[in-house]
Order: C-alpha cells, then sequence, then structure tokens
C-alpha cells in the first residue's frame, strides 16, 4: 500500500499539471452554450445548490452577503413572502453561468426545485428499461429553497413494488409528493410537486422550465417554480405567475425546443398587492456564459394596481477572455450587478447602492494559456491576493459608507516535515517545492584568469544516479587587452583611443567556457552575468575557458533544503477565494478604513501551518472539475482596536469512518458528514485589545444519524476513497459559557435536547452564575398524540411547555386544538404552580376562513367556561384588523359592521380613506355600542397604519412620505407629536 506522504507527495507535484489542464479546458471552452448541457441546467437557479450543500461560513472562509429587498405579506399571520438578494463567492467560477441578476447574485424570491443531473438524464434511463426492478436508475439530485426551508430528495424505484417513491436526502420533517405526467408513458416525466411543510402548509410547483439535452429526445423539465402556497385546509394564500417563453434551433417554432424558460414575473397576495418582477431579453447572451434574460425593476404594489416602492437595477460587464479589436465585451463577459436603485411610489430614486468588482486582467500562465478566470501560478507568499474578475470587491452604500471585501488563496494542512517527503524533494534534483527547497551557492568562489590557467574543477554533490539542477554563473570582472580588432565596426558602447589603429573599428573582448565530463564536451557558452541551469549527475565537472582572456568569478548554486521547520501547508487558487478581511471607509473617498476585520485561518497551536482540510459534498456527480472545498479548525477575526475572537471547529476527520457493505461491496460508513461538512463549532474564546481573555464559549454537539433515510456517497477525492454516509440531525447541544473579570470568571451552561420527531426543541436547561437551575419541557403533536395535526403534517408548533426552577414546577402553558376540523388553536392555559391552579387565559371563539380571529375572550371562568369577550372586525380584503370591541360579542354587532368592512376594502386613496374614518366614527357611536369599548384603525396597505382612534376618541394620525416611511404623527388638529426626517448621503 502506498504510503500517506507518498500520497501526498504526488498530489503535490500534480497540482500545476491540473492547472494547466483547467486553463486549457477554459481556452477551448466554445462559446456556444446550451444551458441544457449542464449538470444544473437552469441559470438563474443553478447557483441555489451552494445555499444547500455548504452553507458560507467563517468556517469555510465564504463571504455570504444578503440584501432585503421587499416582503409581502399575505392573509395568513403565518406565511409571507420576502424577496432579498444574496451574493456568495462560491458561485462566481468560470463554468457558472452569470444569473438573471449578475455573477455571484442570486433572487431570493417565490420557491424553486431545481435539478443536478447525474450521468444520464432519469427519464433517458427510465424509457430505455422502464420495467427494470434497479433502485439505480434514479439517480438525479433535486434541490428545494422555500422561505425558512431547504433541502433536497431523489427517486428511487421501489425494487420490490416497483413504485417510484420520493428519498428525502435532508433532515427535516417537510413531506414531498409529486404528480405524473402520464402524457408519455415511456419517460419517467413529473408534472407537479407538493411540499408540505412542518407547519402544514402546502407549496405546490405546477409550473417548470425545460431544457435540451445530447441525450434527451424530448425536452425535459429542468427546474420546477411554485405556483401556490395553501393553509392546511387548502386555502390558497399566495399565487405565482411566470414568464415563459421558447427558445428553438431556428426561426421556425416547429423547430426543436433548445430550452423554455420559465421567469418569476408575478406574486399575488390576494387582497394585499402583488410583486411584479419585470425582465429584460438580450437575445446577443444566447449560448454565452450569461442567462439571456435580466431583471430589471422590481415592484411593490398594492391591490389597486398603485406602485408602492421598488427597485430599479443596472447592470455592467467584465470581460473574462482575451481580447482583439473586433471583439464585443458584453459577448464575452459576465453580467455584474453594478447598481441597486431603491424608487418611491413615483417610481423616483431615493436610494443607491453600489457595487465595484475585481476588473478582468489579461495574464498568460507559463504555457502561454490565457487564464481568464484563473489566477496565475504565483511564487510562496505571493497567496495573498485573489483579484478573480467578476469577484465583488465593494459594496457603496446608501448613507455612504463602504465596505470592502479582500479574498486571498485557500490553504490547506500539507505535512512538509517529514523525512520521506524533505527526501522526496531532494530526489528529484529540482525545486518542486520553494517552501523547502532554495538555490544556495556553494564555497568557496572559483576565482577564473586565463593569464594562470585556462582549466578548472569543480563538483556536484547529490544522491549517486541522481539527477541535480546546477546553476553556473560567470561574473566578468576583467578583459585582458589587447583583444581582437574589429574594423568599420565601431562599437556603439566604446569610445575609440589613442591606440586604436584607425576610427570607425572597435576592440571584442570574449570568454567562452566549455562545460566538460570525462572529456565530453556537455555545452559551450558565451559568458554573461546571467545564470544557465544544467541538469547533472553527481561527480566531478571540468571548465574550459577560452576566448580574448580575462577574469571572472564563476558562481556555482545547488538546490539545498532550507533551515526548518517548514509550513505545513500549501496554498491554491483551486478552492476559489477565502475572505482575507473587510475593510470600512466612511466615504468612497476616504483612502484609510476606519475598521479592518481580518480574517486569519493558520493553526492556533501552529501558526506557520494551515488549519484548513479539504472535503467535498456527498454526491455521485461527476460534473464538477474540481470538487471539494477548504474547511478550517481555526479562524480568529479581529478588528485591529478592540481585540479578537477565537473559533475553534471540528470537521468531518473528528468523526469516525466504521466498516460498511453496499451491494454486496466492502467500504466505510462516515459518520454525521452531511452535518460536519460545514464544520461543527467547539470552542469560542473572546480577547481584548490587551490580548487577555473575557469570554470562553465551549460548544459540546451530539449527532445522530437517521437510519430510514437512504445512503449518500462521497465519491473519492484527495487520495480519500468512496465513502458512504446518511443524513443525520443534532441530538442535542451543551454550551457553558466562562466570563472572566481578572482572574475570576462566572460560569454559566445551558443545553438543549432535540425532539426526534421533529428535529425541533423537546427540553432546554440552564444553569445561572449563581447555581439556579431551569428546566423547560416542549411538546408537540406527536408527544401529545395529535393525530389530525400529524395528518396535516403539522408537527413544529408547540402545544404545551413546562417549566421547573430548582426542581419545582415553575409554569406550564399549554395550546389546545381541536381534534377535527380547523387547525387553529381554540385556546391558551397557563398554570400557577404556586398554588396549583390553571386559568385559561385566552378562548378563541371565531375564526374567518384565513384563520384570522373574529371573537375571543379573556379571563375565563374555568368553571363555567365564561370570560371578557372581544371581537375584532376585519377589514381590507381580510387582511387588516379595523375595529377592536371590547365586551361585544359578534351576536351584538349583526350587520353593523358591513359599512366598515366595504369601505374600507374600497380604501385606495385619500378620499375613500375620508370615507372610510367617517364610516368608522359612525360605526363608534352607535347607541348598540355604547357599553363597549371600541378602537379602529385605518391603513395604507403595505405601507403601514394611518389613524388609531382609541376609546377615548383622541385620534392619532400617521403620514408617511413617498417612499413609505414614517414622516409625523399628530392629532386630529393637525398638531404634530412627533417628526422623523431622513438624509442620504449622496453617491458619486
Amino acid at each position: 500500500m502506498m504510503k500517506k506522504n507518498t500520497i501526498q507527495w504526488l498530489l503535490y507535484l500534480t497540482g500545476t499539471l491540473v492547472g494547466s489542464m483547467f486553463s486549457n479546458m477554459l481556452k477551448a471552452q466554445s462559446p456556444e452554450i446550451n444551458f441544457g448541457d449542464f449538470a444544473h441546467p437552469v441559470a438563474s437557479v443553478s447557483s441555489l445548490a451552494a445555499y444547500n450543500n455548504t452553507p458560507a461560513t467563517i468556517a469555510n472562509g465564504t463571504s455570504n452577503l444578503s440584501i432585503p429587498l421587499i416582503e409581502l405579506p399575505t392573509r395568513s399571520k403565518n406565511i409571507s413572502l420576502p424577496l432579498a438578494l444574496a451574493y456568495n463567492s462560491k458561485n462566481v467560477k468560470s463554468l457558472e453561468p452569470a444569473g438573471e441578476v449578475g455573477t455571484g447574485w442570486s433572487l431570493l424570491a417565490g420557491g424553486v426545485i431545481s435539478r443536478e443531473i447525474i450521468g444520464s438524464l432519469n427519464e433517458v434511463q427510465y424509457s430505455n428499461n422502464p420495467s427494470s426492478n434497479s433502485p439505480e436508475i434514479f439517480d438525479d439530485v433535486y434541490y428545494y429553497n422555500l422561505p425558512g426551508v431547504s433541502g433536497k430528495f431523489k427517486f428511487n424505484k421501489n425494487a420490490t413494488t416497483g413504485n417510484i417513491d420520493i428519498q428525502s436526502l435532508s433532515a427535516n420533517k417537510v413531506k414531498i409528493t409529486y404528480i405524473r405526467d402520464t402524457a408519455a408513458p415511456l419517460y419517467f416525466t413529473v408534472s407537479s410537486f407538493t411540499i408540505t411543510d412542518e407547519s402544514g402548509y402546502k407549496y405546490v410547483f405546477n409550473d417548470y422550465s425545460e431544457s435540451s439535452n445530447a441525450d434527451a429526445v424530448l425536452p425535459y423539465r429542468s427546474a420546477f417554480f411554485l405556483s401556490q402556497i395553501k393553509m392546511p385546509d387548502n386555502m390558497v394564500v399566495a399565487s405565482f405567475e411566470y414568464r415563459k417563453d421558447s427558445k428553438h434551433a431556428t426561426a421556425e417554432s416547429t423547430s426543436p425546443i433548445i430550452y423554455r424558460s420559465c421567469k418569476l414575473s408575478k406574486i399575488n397576495a390576494d387582497g394585499l398587492g402583488s410583486v411584479n418582477i419585470d425582465y429584460q431579453y438580450d437575445e446577443t447572451k444566447e449560448k454565452t456564459m450569461n442567462d439571456p434574460y435580466s431583471i430589471s425593476q422590481i415592484l411593490l404594489k398594492d391591490t389597486w394596481g398603485s406602485v408602492i416602492s421598488g427597485y430599479k437595477f443596472v447592470y455592467s460587464w467584465t470581460q473574462l477572455y482575451p481580447s482583439t479589436p473586433s471583439d464585443n465585451t458584453e459577448e464575452k463577459g459576465r453580467r455584474l450587478l453594478a447598481k441597486l436603485l431603491k424608487i418611491n411610489k413615483d417610481q423616483l430614486e431615493y436610494e443607491k447602492t453600489g457595487f465595484i468588482y475585481n476588473p478582468y486582467q489579461e495574464t498568460l500562465n507559463e504555457d502561454n494559456i490565457y487564464l481568464c478566470y484563473v489566477e496565475p501560478v504565483p511564487t510562496p507568499g505571493n497567496f495573498d491576493s485573489y483579484q478573480m474578475p467578476g469577484l465583488l470587491k465593494r459594496i457603496i452604500y446608501p448613507m455612504g459608507g463602504v465596505a470592502e471585501y479582500n479574498y486571498e488563496a485557500h490553504d490547506y494542512f500539507f505535512n512538509r516535515n517529514t523525512p520521506q517527503y524533505l527526501e522526496n524533494a531532494m530526489g528529484t534534483g529540482k525545486i518542486v517545492d520553494p517552501y523547502v527547497q532554495d538555490w544556495k551557492p556553494l564555497v568557496p568562489v572559483l576565482n577564473v584568469d586565463t593569464n594562470q590557467s585556462l582549466e578548472y574543477t569543480l563538483t556536484v554533490t547529490g544522491s549517486p544516479g541522481v539527477t541535480q539542477s546546477v546553476a553556473l554563473q560567470f561574473l566578468v570582472s576583467e578583459y585582458y587587452p589587447p583583444g581582437i580588432w574589429v574594423p568599420d565596426t565601431p562599437d556603439p558602447n566604446d569610445q575609440p583611443g589613442p591606440g586604436d589603429p584607425q576610427p570607425g573599428g572597435h576592440y571584442h573582448f570574449d570568454l567562452t567556457y566549455t562545460l566538460k565530463k570525462n572529456n565530453e564536451v556537455i555545452s559551450t557558452f558565451c559568458i554573461s552575468n546571467q545564470a544557465s541551469i544544467y541538469q547533472l549527475l553527481p561527480g566531478n565537472y571540468t571548465i574550459s575557458v577560452s576566448g580574448t582572456g580575462g577574469k571572472a568569478q564563476l558562481l556555482m548554486s545547488q538546490i539545498k533544503l532550507k533551515n526548518g521547520p517548514y509550513p505545513n501547508k500549501t496554498s491554491t487558487y483551486k478552492y476559489g477565494p477565502r475572505l482575507k478581511n473587510i475593510k470600512y471607509y466612511t466615504s468612497s473617498t476616504e483612502t484609510v478604513p476606519s475598521k479592518t476585520e481580518q480574517y486569519n485561518y493558520a493553526s492556533f497551536s501552529d501558526p506557520i501551518s494551515s488549519s484548513g482540510y479539504i472535503f467535498r459534498n456527498e454526491s455521485e456527480s461527476t460534473n464538477n472539475f474540481f470538487p471539494g472545498y477548504v474547511l478550517y479548525k481555526n479562524v480568529s477575526v479581529s478588528d485591529g482596536e478592540n481585540g479578537l475572537v477565537r473559533y475553534y471547529f471540528k470537521n468531518p476527520d473528528d468523526y469516525s469512518k466504521t466498516s460498511y457493505t453496499v451491494d454486496g461491496n466492502p467500504t466505510n460508513f462516515w459518520q454525521y458528514y452531511p452535518i460536519t461538512k460545514s464544520g461543527v463549532l467547539e470552542k469560542k474564546e473572546i480577547y481584548n485589545a490587551q490580548n487577555q481573555i473575557l469570554s470562553y464559549l465551549e460548544y459540546e454537539t451530539e449527532f445522530e444519524t437517521l437510519q430510514n433515510l437512504p445512503d449518500l456517497k462521497i465519491g473519492a477525492y484527495n487520495g480519500n476513497p468512496e465513502v458512504y454516509t446518511k443524513p443525520a440531525y443534532i441530538k442535542n447541544t451543551k454550551t457553558t459559557t466562562r466570563n472572566f473579570s481578572g482572574n475570576v470568571f462566572a460560569k454559566t451552561t445551558s443545553e438543549t435536547i432535540f425532539n426526534s420527531s421533529n428535529f425541533k426543541t423537546s427540553f432546554m436547561k440552564g444553569i445561572s452564575s449563581d447555581g439556579i437551575i431551569t428546566e423547560s419541557w416542549i411538546r408537540y403533536a406527536a408527544d401529545k398524540n395529535k393525530t389530525q395535526m400529524m395528518d396535516a403534517n403539522i408537527f413544529s408548533i408547540p402545544l404545551e411547555t413546562e417549566t421547573k426552577i430548582d426542581g419545582r414546577a415553575a409554569a406550564k402553558t399549554e395550546n389546545f386544538y381541536t381534534d377535527s376540523g380547523r387547525f387553529d388553536p381554540i385556546s391558551l392555559k397557563v398554570s400557577n404552580t404556586d398554588n396549583g391552579s390553571s386559568k385559561t387565559t385566552v378562548k378563541y371563539e371565531v375564526y374567518d376562513s384565513y384563520g384570522n380571529v373574529r371573537q375571543y375572550m379573556v379571563n375565563v371562568d374555568e368553571t363555567s367556561g365564561i370570560g371578557f369577550p372581544v371581537v375584532l372586525i376585519w377589514g381590507y380584503n381580510q387582511t387588516m384588523p379595523i375595529a377592536k370591541i371590547e365586551g361585544a360579542r359578534l351576536t351584538d354587532i349583526g350587520t353593523m359592521a358591513d359599512d366598515i368592512v366595504l369601505k374600507s376594502n374600497a380604501d385606495k386613496d385619500v378620499l375613500s380613506e375620508t370615507e372610510l374614518v367617517k364610516a368608522l366614527d359612525l360605526f363608534r357611536s352607535n347607541a348598540v355600542l355604547k357599553n363597549f369599548q371600541v378602537t379602529t384603525y385605518t391603513y395604507d396597505p403595505l405601507v403601514g397604519v394611518t389613524t388609531t382612534t382609541p376609546p377615548n376618541g383622541i385620534r392619532e394620525i400617521y403620514q408617511y412620505d413617498k417612499s413609505g416611511r414614517l414622516k409625523t404623527v399628530s392629532d386630529v388638529n393637525g398638531n404634530i407629536l412627533k417628526e422623523y426626517k431622513y438624509n442620504n448621503k449622496p453617491q458619486p
């Protein structure tokens, strides 16, 4: 068996070869791009897999930025629809197409099920053998991204039943079902997916994009997009519309389809408003590494279609390929998000966020290959700058502040300090590792004088039979006259002297040496001050000098080991950029940062060595040319003023591999890999500027493998054999905190145990610094045997919380639900453990169809079940409470509220709101309500409350500017109670 050090050695030697291969691959890459041929075939969603596989953390040195844009509420209090921009530096790759919002950026909106093709298409494999009982014909992986939940799954053909099932590859309790399209029975084609989250809400994916592929007879469905969100009782609370275009091979619509796009164009929240997304299509971007669709603007509109706010997107381009005068930069480059403009209701800009990226730099490597997106291989110590074109460099914020992101190359642990490694390095006779090898001159220097001798001897040392690199350098100190006269060819650097035979000529001087071994000529060169490198076997050599004569020094150098210890690390650009520091400036004109956040990834115990180790995502795919990433065990973050924070992480190598058998073949099982591959925080130390420890936090984490889920394969990489793993979940955690004051510390601990039925918190225990123990138990539907809720996949809603302090019962709260009918709580009960009494604090009596409480009681008597009633009147299309009547029941109100509800539904401007306020005042003054406390409200939906009138009738009026920001709060007489002002610093 090959020893580990030998494997390391071979990996190091092949590193530059791999880099050269990658450069050649990029150089030869055809500009004729068909996204269907990619592993992730949809450009706009392909980058989302990075958020599932290896989330950006400081443990992997990845920058991860998020910019919230818009949040659209719905009629359900549990569902809102956020839109955000997310930037992940891992998505800036040579083979990663620029999406609809630019390189490295993703628009997080709605929901998507993206697809990674593993080998041949599932559809084709199924059509080749649809009756096969083989469970391995479905190996494509599907990634889903929804608000608050993400994961992945695959299909599996049950060898016993023949049914095609969905197998989850993630530790969560979402339920995934599908409907098969039976129009083409020879192909396994999905018509739609439904994902039910752990609160019972259903996400329906009826819309899809299509791509073509060399293996596919027909276009295949490459991604599915969210169409509807339904409440547990199937009431629709949000719907999604898409722009769908088909691209054909020719102008004829009957020609083969290259792809059908599916671009989110509108999000509807009935009764509240919508989000509208506009695109620009650029045909010149077809078959380039850019999505031909780019988002031009996003608008938030109310239910009447009036603009509330929005964003406009401005793009620039960076060139990635070698240029010629006729080249079009946009065709050869990537789309970059240059500016994000926030606009008001008049669609005028009032905030601007700017983005600056690393420019293209045309660089050749040692093989004269254009590197495009790949940096040249540097010398040691020159890995501290990562200038990949298109990598985000600066963000200029609306208030004028600047955040500058600087990157460097990753490094990983590589043991250079073993005798075998050093022997192997020196055994090549070349400089193959500049960290341990260097040219060292041999002494004494050989003095050459042609008046003394014309032959000299030198000795090359080294292992017998192993060729050595030898550098020879002649430094001429004097030429002997007279030299050789060359007439009629004056030397431009020589003025004729009085001894010259005639003007117009010059004396020529030269010294030539011949290198020989055993009278065999190896090389003859004219002497110059430049060194020449020879590959020589150990032994004695002869230097013969000829020419016009003179004096020189012969310097000989051989490769020697540097003085150790040697840095146990290898730096590489192969794994992308690593965050080096973030510099903050008060303005874009400042040159000195106000603060610098510095990241360091060296081993805390050995600062000249890396704490990084290479891992890869579990996948059967071989599509990634450079699979894997670097995960660090030690990361420190400092700002140069207030001290630093040290983070200690565990990685998969800290968890065991055990013997395992797959399909009768022996292999290994790597425990907990899907969790530990992102790094598990083990310890955190906080120091002040004087390097004194302030706080020490220690984390203990226990995991549990989910044996009922399928195996996941981790392919062979970096000398590691192929192994298997399974999804796992966090079983329990324990955190111990020590806060220091001098040499004295206060210790606290907290412990959390997670429920195996839903992976949510089931028990918490805390011990304070004075020894007080607080314990809490949380119970869910599975714990309470609530079959209706479990059947609806409602697993994550807490139904009971019990607390004890120092072993004595302190409090207990219970949310009660019916066993049939609605999925809304019917009461909240609190137990007083001091006297053993229980009290129903809230009893929910009437809901509307969207789960809005219309009538409830507080201070409920446990014997009679009667309490103080409260009625809520919901207006604005059942989205906002417009009246609260304390002491009344719905039977008291009857149809009295019908008019205010209708007028609220019609409230779209100042005039209609004035009518609503009058109607509300009339409602308040109704004699039927004279014994009740009435509070009324009006709103600008999607902006905020506009009036509040409490029972005493003293109204407050809220006014907003055109950007939706609160401007004033005044009373009914116009007296300003509060005033707000906003100032944005102008940007260049």
